[in-house]
């Protein structure tokens, strides 16, 4: 038998772990003691005393893409009525907190599922920032969502940050994180090919000890703008 020719059975049955770990997307919570050395990024900056969080100021639609569920737009395909910051049950959330991105997916009914949030979509990798002041009540990886955190941000409000590529040093569950806060960089993480894009999901409701945010009502923030 030729050197080619020859496959290592350990090699096989390590292949057939990795797809058969892969085949599937898990529908219940899991908890943040599964995959290991996630990747971190740099310690968040402080923001100066005084100055605004760096949310966009506007957001448009991802150009030549088909976005589902689009808000109303302008000419130049702008979100119309656009407000960095709105209120959601009395906490205030930044509708997009990323440093830049375009909107690639909005909120509802696509490919006959529902999508429980927004995608906002960048070529690089840039930083995601917290969407208010809040805690870390999840970090970890899913099948899914990827790397993902969810911060509860008051008054009943959660968000979910996934698919991100890291995360930011210092942003750990029971941390505390101000509003604009670096808590990791948008990627592409999940058991699936994506393109490299930040799934914001703002969420409702009471916290429970074996539901987490599975047992939350997914929202529309940018239903909450002015008009739409």
């Amino acid at each position: 038998m030729s050197p080619k020719s020859f496959i290592n059975p350990i090699r096989l049955a390590c292949v057939a772990f990795l797809i058969s770990a892969c085949a599937g997307t898990p529908t219940q919570p899991i908890t943040d003691a599964a995959p290991v050395n996630l990747p971190t990024h740099s310690e968040p900056t402080p923001l100066p005393i005084g100055q605004p969080a760096p949310f966009p100021t506007s957001l448009s639609l991802c150009p030549k893409m088909t976005v589902s569920n689009a808000p109303a737009i302008s000419s130049d395909r702008a979100v119309v009525n656009y407000q960095p910051v709105v209120s959601v049950s009395g906490s205030e959330l930044a509708i997009a907190p990323v440093a830049h991105a375009c909107l690639s997916s909005g909120f509802g009914l696509r490919g006959g599922k529902l999508h429980n949030g927004i995608d906002l979509y960048n070529r690089n990798a840039v930083d995601v920032y917290a969407a208010a002041n809040g805690r870390v009540k999840e970090k970890h990886y899913r099948d899914d969502y990827g790397n993902m955190l969810v911060i509860e941000h008051g008054e009943g409000v959660f968000a979910r940050y996934a698919h991100l590529e890291s995360f930011a040093n210092g942003v750990n569950i029971g941390d505390q994180v101000k509003s604009g806060q670096t808590i990791g960089i948008m990627g592409n993480t999940a058991s699936y090919k994506i393109p490299r894009h930040l799934h914001y999901e703002v969420m409702t409701g009471e916290w429970g000890a074996l539901s987490g945010a599975f047992g939350l009502t997914s929202v529309d923030i940018i239903a909450h703008l002015p008009q739409n």
